[in-house]
């Protein structure tokens, strides 16, 4: 205690007086740092990749390569988990079940078979990549696009729906 008085006596001396100048008021820019978990899902909202993990009725139903292959090609996983909901009807459509076509991709005047659902996966990312790289980086369109209904705020709806976990 003696020490620490000493201390603060040597420095409470060496402090300027009462009177010394004021430093001038500086001005302070306050930088919103909040940044929520996931995106705002909009028909405008970028579709790149976002950590997402589902839960819910969806955990159950999105399949696990669809997560790790929305990493890869670098695509928003809730916004695909989306688009395969609606396309497969929660993953019961006939050509999900027997073609391993998870988003109605057609050759030509009929669906696309794959040989497994990886695969159909894949080749879904693969066109949402490329419809990212040129230029197609929102909801709407990306969906206007690649469907011919419009679905856009059903994809939205899916999208806050996967998101809470519904």
């Amino acid at each position: 205690m003696v020490l620490t008085a000493a201390i603060t006596a040597g420095v409470t001396l060496n402090l300027p007086s009462a009177e010394a100048e004021t430093p001038a008021p500086q001005t302070m820019t306050v930088i919103d740092l909040y940044q929520p978990d996931t995106p705002a899902y909009t028909v405008d909202m970028d579709v790149s990749w976002h950590d997402w993990q589902p839960i819910g009725k969806a955990a159950g139903v999105v399949p696990v390569a669809l997560l790790e292959l929305a990493e890869e090609y670098q695509i928003s996983p809730v916004y695909a988990a989306a688009v395969f909901v609606l396309e497969t009807g929660w993953g019961s459509s006939s050509a999900w079940l027997t073609k391993h076509n998870p988003a109605g991709i057609r050759c030509g005047d009929r669906y696309c078979q794959y040989s497994t659902a990886t695969e159909g996966l894949r080749r879904m990312m693969e066109i949402m990549a490329d419809y990212y790289n040129n230029g197609l980086t929102t909801v709407a369109q990306q969906r206007a696009l690649w469907s011919e209904a419009e679905d856009t705020d059903k994809i939205v709806r899916l999208m806050e729906q996967l998101a809470g976990g519904e």
